[in-house]
Order: structure tokens, then sequence, then C-alpha cells
């Protein structure tokens, strides 16, 4: 029996795979469609691109938004760092390139604790809504949801318990289940093999990250939030009502899995007549 030889990948298509290895898939497909939107512009190998190949590209996207721009440049930036870094280029053009960075949009990604109420009181269905509490309650990300099994899960109906979390970077994490959400979870399941999905889907097996998505956006528009509401909104929500109603920022960021504590206390917000004075004792 023939078989068809599979096409040998270029040395690029080497580079960039060494690049991608071991990466969160997520980020894996968005940086990689990154290099090959780059790839399709310049039409010319790696060792070839100039600065100035570099600031057309950039200058080719005038509609994209700010957010957008500095990503795509920052994922082939570092493409060009690792291929230098391992000797496969002898300069580097992308040292010279500057990426205007994005403005913090998170404070406008967050939903107050009455819409995240509302939004999940119109879930279709106690699915649904499971997933909404899980994202919101633990801070989840929509992988992290999609991929946690009962095997991770270690507790009970009466006392809740906790989840093992393999985030970003492959670090792994503890988020506690609370009781009633591990009430809502168990329902959803309640002879579960180890392996089955925490939030199954409609035919029992995992979810996968566009549903995710769609069940999130459904119950916005349902509850008349901001459309454009997202999973990531409820687990930006979970960090900002976790630390307006006393969380230590410590113990958010381990719950998070933040690799810095500057990312965890970016969530604090200043509410009006707040001020360091109120809590000076002098003169009293």
């Amino acid at each position: 029996m023939n078989t068809v030889p599979a096409p040998m990948l270029s040395q690029d298509d080497m580079v960039v795979r060494m690049w991608l290895h071991g990466r969160q898939p997520n980020t894996a497909v968005a940086y990689a469609a990154d290099v090959r939107r780059f790839a399709a512009f310049c039409g010319k190998p790696l060792a070839q691109v100039t600065l100035a190949d570099l600031q057309d590209w950039d200058a080719a996207s005038p509609d994209a938004s700010r957010a957008t721009r500095a990503r795509r440049a920052a994922s082939v930036k570092s493409l060009l760092s690792f291929a230098t870094r391992m000797g496969y280029l002898t300069l580097n053009p992308g040292v010279a390139l500057k990426v205007e960075k994005a403005q913090a949009t998170t404070a406008a990604r967050i939903l107050t604790q009455a819409e995240v109420a509302r939004l999940i009181g119109v879930a279709a269905d106690s699915r649904r809504r499971a997933l909404l509490l899980l994202l919101y309650v633990c801070g989840l990300r929509a992988s992290e949801a999609c991929d946690l099994r009962w095997r991770d899960m270690t507790g009970s109906d009466r006392k809740g318990g906790e989840a093992r979390i393999l985030g970003k970077g492959a670090k792994l994490r503890v988020v506690v289940v609370p009781a009633d959400l591990w009430r809502e979870l168990a329902a959803l399941s309640p002879a579960a093999r180890p392996d089955a999905p925490v939030i199954p889907a409609r035919d029992g097996g995992p979810l996968d990250r566009a549903a995710v998505h769609r069940a999130v956006k459904s119950a916005a528009r349902r509850a008349g939030v901001n459309g454009a509401a997202s999973p990531h909104w409820l687990r930006h929500s979970h960090a900002s009502h976790a630390l307006d109603n006393g969380c230590k920022p410590h113990v958010l960021q381990a719950s998070m899995g933040h690799a810095s504590l500057a990312t965890t206390t970016g969530y604090l917000h200043v509410k009006a007549g707040e001020g360091s004075a109120s809590f000076i004792k002098a003169g009293k």
C-alpha cells in the first residue's frame, strides 16, 4: 500500500514549533496565528526579516485595537528573541521595534455583584448555572473549567472541598469549592467516574471553550448586562469582589494563580471617601 509522505517542515517551521513547545494550548494557538499572519505579510524567511518589515506590518493594521496590535507585535518579538537565543538568527530585528502598550482595561471588564447575580440567575438550566457559578465562585479560566475532572476534586456535599487546577504555565493550584457549589456540581453527575468532566457537555463528554463562551454570552444577553461579557469577565469579577469583601491579596494571588502580587493588587479599587488618612492614629 502506497502512502503519501508528509510534507517536510521548513527550518522556520521547526523553530516555531520549538518556540511554542510547552505553552498552554490557547496561548499556542493565538501565538501561532499571529506568526502566520506576519509570515504571510512579510513573504520572506525569518533570517531575512528586518526592522522595516516589522514596522510596516504594525502600520498595516491601523483599524486594529491598540491591545491587538500590541499582542501581535509581542508574539513576533518573542519568536525572534527565541530564534536569536538558540543561534538560529544572528541579529534580532525585534529588539528595536517599539510596541505601544495597551491601556489597562481590566476595570471595564468587571461586572458588579448585582450583575453577576442576575447573570447566574437567568441560566437556562442547571448545567449552565453550575458552569457560571464555577467560573465566578472559583475564578477559573474557561479552559480550566473545561479540563476539570472529578479526579481533581476532593471533598463532600456536606463540607465542600477543593479542586486542583492545572493553570497557565502548567502551574498547579488549589481552589476552594464551597459546599453549596459542590452540591450543584455533584447533582449534574451523581455517579461520575474519576475521569468524567465536572461540567459535562450535553452528550456527557467534556465541554469545549466555545461552548463556555456561548453560555456566558447567552446569559449576559438574558440578564441585560454588557453583551461583550466573556468567561474571563467572571474571573476578573471574582478577583475584584473577593478583595472588596476582605480577601487578603496573597490569598487571592494563590487562588488565581497569579505569578506576581502586582497583578492581584491591580484589582483593588479606591472608593469615594476612602483614603490612607483614615488609618492614621496621630492626635487621637
